[in-house]
């Protein structure tokens, strides 16, 4: 996910970030959802390119590990995980047919960053999570 934060979640998640926090609030809620929809855009495009079945597993396991462990640690509900995931494939499939129609291939780029998500450690995912969002949750803005 580290290389996904400079693509598709920078991308997804811009302009939501982190203030003084005690509970998550709507747009802390609305920022975690993001990176679970960014996570299946990944996952759909690199889909899109041809990725084999085991590593789009892989990377669906890897991201649910550790965005629900994240969602846990700072209490985001993660109860819509699975139709958050299902639409960001939908999303990156479509990205990158839109890509392809357009005679842009962007496979070489989305498939790099892909391999590195689906073995990401978690302190590694929270780390470019909290460089996409200025922070992690609950720390106050710099």
């Amino acid at each position: 996910m580290r290389k996904m934060a400079g693509g598709l979640m920078a991308a997804l998640a811009l302009g939501l970030t982190g203030g003084a926090w005690a509970a998550p609030d709507a747009s802390e809620q609305l920022q975690y959802e993001s990176f679970v929809v960014a996570a299946g855009a990944s996952n759909g495009a690199a889909r899109a390119c041809g990725a084999s079945e085991p590593d789009l597993k892989q990377h669906q396991d890897t991201s649910r590990k550790n965005l629900q462990r994240y969602a846990q640690e700072y209490g985001f509900n993660a109860q819509n995980y699975d139709t958050l995931f299902d639409k960001g494939l939908d999303q990156g499939k479509a990205m990158m047919e839109e890509m392809k129609r357009s005679g842009v291939d962007g496979c070489r780029g989305v498939l790099g960053s892909f391999q590195n998500e689906r073995v990401i450690g978690y302190e590694d995912m929270k780390a470019a999570l909290a460089e996409v969002s200025d922070g992690l949750p609950g720390e106050t803005e710099k």
